[in-house]
């Protein structure tokens, strides 16, 4: 389904786009769309979570290294 939608896309002119297109065509580019988003978010937001434990941890190891 997501493959002929992304034909049908691929195939319309722009004039014609919103005519050729359905209401479950249209929720599901949506989906895709949000899905995307989501994913993105998630990385970046994993990527600043790594890298504030890695200087917590860097922080930690060095403050053990100076007590006697």
């Amino acid at each position: 389904m997501m493959i002929e939608i992304l034909q049908r896309l691929m195939d319309a002119n722009l004039a014609g786009l919103a005519t050729d297109l359905t209401p479950t065509d249209i929720g599901a580019l949506i989906g895709m769309f949000s899905a995307l988003l989501s994913t993105i978010g998630n990385l970046l937001y994993t990527w600043r979570k790594d890298r504030r434990e890695q200087r917590d941890s860097d922080a930690a190891w060095a403050r053990r290294q100076k007590e006697p």
